[in-house]
């Protein structure tokens, strides 16, 4: 017995994790952490019979004994309201537990704790016409041939990571998945994926028997061994009680590795120096305004990279007193073009073409016709001018590893049908605009400056890399082209055109006669082109303009049957707005 008054906590080691003990290159005593004194990824962690019972705790499902139950869990998180039942069936699987209840009292046990050792039944009931035991073997179709398993990496920030086993000579497709939101490093992962599927294979053998009505020992969640029987260890998993007592049982096998010592195994180091692995793919994006805020907030940034970790980015005009603006704490899902994207229709769905793009980093999904039109499966597209085309698909379907094909394409959203105009090369950069491209924070004062940024490892040292320069903050505030040119002879000869203004901001209700204007006073600026030379300017501050007949005749030297204009709307921050071009007969 040990006095409580002479136990000590030893020791907290004040080294960067995960170089420590991750990196022996770095630090040579890292391999003792195994089986050291230390108490870093230690302390404060979570075994599965203490999660079980604060489930239990919290569901108020009543007494829980969990006192057979090995295993560690460092981790487990729910982010919705959810059953006990819900929260406690995935870990039934994963680690392999049974549950009995007797009396209102659940008792939870491990088959490794309950497979030594096993009991032998000498004695078994007969019944007229019928044997002591039989023996079944499921059909090998009907039990799956890989197991796999999805957790939060305790190695890799919580990162979202999956870990599967195999037969050798699988004889079909069926897989055993399972989804846990628990915190697990790898190596435990494996070795829980490994029984789980090891577990569920020698299910497909099951025996059935009799015991005496006053064999009450023995109960479900019981490893037993037939003395006059099939060889092999069997655990049982239903009793049916009357005049004599009916079992069912499955094979056991002779346990293994136990979870509580797997887990303690050291982590596989992940490559030599912290930047050493830290190899980010970045995308810098000037995108249009995509919904609320300030002009500059769409100066974007995407990134990616394996294994994740916590990213800081940071700024600086110059070489050096780099400011932090934001920690990206997701990893974004990018991708390049496989083949070439041409321009295509816009404002309606294009089911005539389809884009294949190559995920370097996540993946995507196919969505419903309603969740697309509502904002779903957003994407930029690097385009051939240099901007982003904003695009986005309904159904994704994967042809090969990694390649996926977008059909249901809808073109050049949010103004950028410049870029679609332009189309993207194939190679070109593939980004999906979800919740892991943020925005870099731009000050007002900074937008269109060229600065300099760099992605560091949040919250561990070195991983610095950068810089990359980037000039942003200048497409959200740059008027849109307008639409619907038109142009016609007027009786006395001049020439009108007209068109129709589009809108940045607020620019989708349907209230009102227009829609707001999104700068401080409405200006335009149509050029009158021939052969590709402006002749003749007009500055104008409604949505039409008048070409006199004069003017006409000094520019052309006779009237014209068709003329080629250009027109763009003027900006406050961004002086000359997106064009719109059209040649139109007179």
């Amino acid at each position: 017995m040990v006095d409580p008054g002479h136990v000590f906590l030893w020791t907290w080691d004040a080294r960067a994790a995960p170089s420590f003990p991750e990196d022996p290159d770095i630090f040579a005593d890292g391999e003792n952490w195994r089986t050291g004194h230390w108490l870093n990824g230690r302390l404060g962690a979570g075994t599965l019979a203490t999660v079980i019972a604060a489930i239990a705790r919290d569901c108020e499902i009543g007494e829980v004994d969990v006192a057979a139950v090995s295993g560690n869990l460092q981790g487990y998180v729910m982010g919705q309201q959810s059953s006990a039942r819900t929260l406690i069936e995935p870990l039934l699987t994963a680690y392999r537990l049974d549950v009995t209840e007797a009396a209102g009292r659940l008792t939870f046990r491990s088959r490794d704790l309950a497979s030594a050792p096993a009991a032998v039944i000498d004695v078994l009931a007969e019944t007229e016409d019928e044997p002591l035991w039989s023996e079944t073997l499921g059909q090998d179709g009907d039990y799956a041939s890989e197991a796999i398993l999805t957790y939060q990496a305790e190695d890799n920030e919580h990162e979202p990571a999956s870990v599967r086993s195999r037969r050798a000579e699988p004889a079909h497709q069926r897989a055993l998945s399972i989804s846990l939101a628990g915190t697990l490093d790898e190596q435990a992962a494996q070795a829980t994926v490994d029984a789980m599927l090891r577990d569920h294979r020698l299910g497909r053998r099951q025996i059935g028997f009799r015991l005496p009505p006053l064999a009450l020992a023995h109960e479900p969640g019981d490893v037993v061994e037939l003395a006059d029987g099939p060889e092999g260890r069997f655990l049982i998993t239903r009793i049916e009680d009357g005049d004599v007592r009916r079992v069912t049982a499955r094979e056991a096998g002779s346990g293994g590795e136990s979870l509580a010592t797997t887990v303690r195994a050291r982590r596989q180091p992940r490559g030599g120096a912290a930047n050493a692995v830290y190899r980010p793919l970045v995308a810098l994006m000037d995108l249009p305004r995509l919904g609320d805020g300030e002009d500059q907030d769409f100066a974007m940034a995407a990134v990616a990279a394996s294994p994740w970790r916590r990213t800081r980015m940071s700024v600086s005009s110059g070489a050096d007193n780099y400011e932090g603006r934001l920690t990206l704490s997701r990893r974004a899902s990018l991708g390049r073009l496989t083949t070439a994207l041409g321009a295509g229709p816009t404002a309606v769905i294009d089911h005539a073409n389809a884009v294949t793009v190559r995920m370097t980093s996540g993946a995507v999904e196919s969505v419903s016709r309603s969740a697309l039109l509502n904002g779903a499966n957003r994407a930029a597209i690097a385009a051939g001018n240099g901007g982003w085309e904003i695009i986005a698909f309904q159904s994704a379907e994967e042809i090969e590893a990694d390649v996926w094909r977008l059909h249901g394409l809808l073109r050049g959203l949010f103004g950028t049908d410049d870029a679609l105009a332009a189309g993207a090369e194939s190679g070109a950069r593939f980004v999906l605009l979800d919740d892991a491209v943020r925005s870099l924070g731009l000050k007002g004062t900074e937008a269109g400056l060229t600065l300099n940024w760099i992605t560091e490892t949040a919250g561990a040292a070195g991983g610095r890399v950068g810089p990359y320069v980037f000039s942003g903050g200048e497409r959200a505030a740059t008027p849109l082209a307008p639409v619907h040119l038109r142009g016609w002879r007027e009786p006395d000869g001049d020439i009108r055109f007209k068109w129709i203004r589009r809108g940045r901001i607020n620019a989708d209700g349907w209230d009102g006669d227009d829609i707001p204007l999104d700068e401080v006073r409405e200006a335009y600026r149509l050029d009158i082109v021939r052969h590709g030379e402006v002749v003749r300017s007009l500055h104008v501050n409604d949505p039409e303009a008048l070409y006199a007949a004069d003017d006409e005749i000094a520019d052309f030297g006779a009237p014209q049957t068709a003329l080629t204009i250009r027109v763009r709307q003027r900006g406050a921050r961004v002086a000359a707005g997106l064009p719109a071009h059209a040649t139109l007969p007179i």
